[in-house]
């Protein structure tokens, strides 16, 4: 069975995260993306474009030192939608936090033009990032 077009643009976007490579998330993202993050997260709220998307993300990869692990659990998409879910192992300050996170992304055309969030931490893991 063929992987459809927007998994394999949601993996190369992964790829590029941990490879902190701004340039295949440009070509991966409308120029207007806006990334909606909610949850126990350290900045919530919606950002916009690549530089708003990395910060968002790179808030969390600096506060754990890089210490970041996910696991896609599984990823699926039909037409202009996908859906993400995976499991994620951070480390900071001899601490570890495990979440399940869910993403969902809006595409236009092979772009990712909207995407959302979700963390699904337990209660009172806020405090992970004190």
């Amino acid at each position: 069975m063929r992987e459809h077009s927007n998994v394999t643009v949601i993996n190369r976007m992964t790829k590029a995260v941990f490879e902190n490579d701004s340039d295949t998330l440009a070509e991966l993202f409308t120029d207007d993306l806006t990334f909606h993050v909610r949850g126990p997260l350290p900045r919530p709220g919606d950002h916009t474009g690549v530089a708003g998307f990395l910060g968002a993300l790179g808030a969390i990869f600096e506060l754990t030192d890089g210490d970041v692990k996910i696991e896609q659990l599984f990823c699926v998409a039909d037409g202009p939608w996908a859906a993400e879910w995976e499991h994620a192992v951070l480390g900071r300050k001899g601490r570890t936090l495990e979440t399940k996170n869910v993403f969902i992304y809006r595409f236009e055309g092979d772009r990712i033009a909207d995407l959302w969030m979700i963390c699904a931490a337990p209660a009172g893991s806020e405090s992970f990032w004190d």
